[in-house]
Parts: C-alpha cells; structure tokens; sequence
C-alpha cells in the first residue's frame, strides 16, 4: 500500500526517470498516450530537455507530427507546472495529510507561489458533492442534519475574530454508522436556504434528526419525518432516541 510517507520517499530518492515512471505505474501520470492528428500511439522515449526526462514521441512517418514530442504532463494536473514531479507530488502529499500550509511552503524549496497555485489546482479537481442523481436517505432511512461555522482562532489561541467565519451545512446518512455525507457551504441559516439545500440532496419520506433550529421546523410539509432534539436540555431524545451525535461528531 502506497502510504503518504512512502510517495515523499519516492519523490526524494527517485531520479526524474523513474519518478516518472513510478507515477504511470500509480495513476498520476497517463501510461499512454496518442496522437492527436494521426490518432497512432505515442512512444515513450528518453528526452534530456524536460524535467521529466521522458516524453512522447510520435513515429508514423505520414503524421505531421512525425519525431515531434509530446510532454508526459499533457492532460494531467502537472501540465500547467515546470517545478519538478517529486516537489508538486510532495506538496499534494502534505496538503492531503492535513499539514498547514505554512508547513508546507516552510517544508518545500519552491516558491511560495508555486505551493499555492499546486494546491490551487488541486482543489479545483475535486468534484464538487452531489446527490440529487442518486439521493441520500429513503424510506425508513435516517438522516442528520446539522450546522457548523468554521473559523480561525486568534494568534496565540487568544479568542476568534467574529468576521473571520464560514457556516456549512452537513448532512449525514446514518445506518449503524455514517455511510454518506453532503457538506456545503451556506450564506446564512434561513429556512428557505436550508430547505432548498436539503430538498435536493436527501430523497423524500426519509426520516429527518436535526436539532431545535426553527429553520427545519417546515420539513414535515415537504414529505419528510422529521424530529429534533433540543440541546440546550438533552443531547439525545430519551422518548425515541433522536439525536444528531453522528453528524456532531463528524464536524470534529
């Protein structure tokens, strides 16, 4: 299993060559490419005039593009980078495991706008989330729903800055465990925004948990179960056991 601290390891020890190729053999790299004008496959050839030190070549000899060479980057987020495979892979490496990113810039030899514009990119892969094809819940399934506002604390973890905040609305889809999730984020808690929001992502007659926000109080209009629990007296609805501790523990 190729474990975050192996693929840095890889980055560091490995020559350009056989990153490259250790990055086909794992998917981050095509394994092949063709010929966008004659449509034959391209060979993989040595090429001292790139990082990579590999590259695409096309040999069919009626091609316009005969002997001319294609970068091993092309259609994949590294195309839009002349930093090196092992520095762009490490940074997505140290992103992916949750490290600050004043870590990571402090951490790399790249330039700091190198770093942000990787992870730029990479957010921008990421699909955004979307059930309405195939939504969460159903009949006799529940789903937790919940608010949560991120922000960041004050230096010296003296407080919170009050404008410094995002509010998300999470949506969790609970059989014994938490099987799906919808986070998203929300402009404010009105119940026309998280009406329209749920509605979309959560299949009707599904039986709904949420705490006492007013803002839900309309679901069971909607064809939704719903019911709450109130915290400021009890966290789990001793009557019949609605709670929202699955998705409260998500957000942590």
């Amino acid at each position: 299993m190729n474990t975050p601290e192996f693929i840095e390891n890889k980055c560091i020890l490995l020559s350009a060559k056989e990153l490259s190729y250790f990055c086909m053999e794992n998917g981050f790299l095509k394994k092949e490419m063709f010929c966008q004008i004659c449509n034959h496959a391209l060979k993989l050839v040595p090429y001292k005039r790139t990082k990579d030190e590999l590259a695409w070549r096309c040999m069919h000899k009626i091609c316009s593009r005969y002997k001319l060479y294609t970068s091993i980057r092309s259609n994949s987020l590294f195309d839009q980078f002349n930093t090196s495979l092992g520095a762009i892979i490490r940074i997505i490496v140290k992103y992916s495991t949750r490290q600050p990113l004043y870590s990571i810039k402090n951490s790399m030899s790249v330039g700091e706008r190198t770093t942000e514009r990787v992870i730029k990119a990479l957010i921008a892969k990421i699909p955004s989330p979307d059930f309405s094809c195939n939504k969460l819940g159903g009949p006799r399934k529940i789903v937790q729903i919940d608010e949560t506002m991120l922000n960041y604390k004050c230096k010296s973890h003296r407080g919170r800055y009050p404008s410094n905040k995002t509010d998300f609305l999470c949506i969790i889809e609970f059989e014994n465990k938490i099987t799906r999730v919808f986070v998203t984020c929300i402009l404010n808690k009105k119940a026309e925004t998280l009406i329209q929001i749920i509605c979309r992502q959560v299949a009707s007659n599904s039986i709904i948990w949420t705490d006492g926000h007013r803002s839900y109080n309309s679901l069971n209009s909607f064809s939704y179960y719903h019911d709450s629990v109130c915290h400021k007296y009890m966290f789990v609805n001793h009557e019949n056991g609605v709670n929202t501790q699955a998705v409260e523990s998500f957000h942590n």
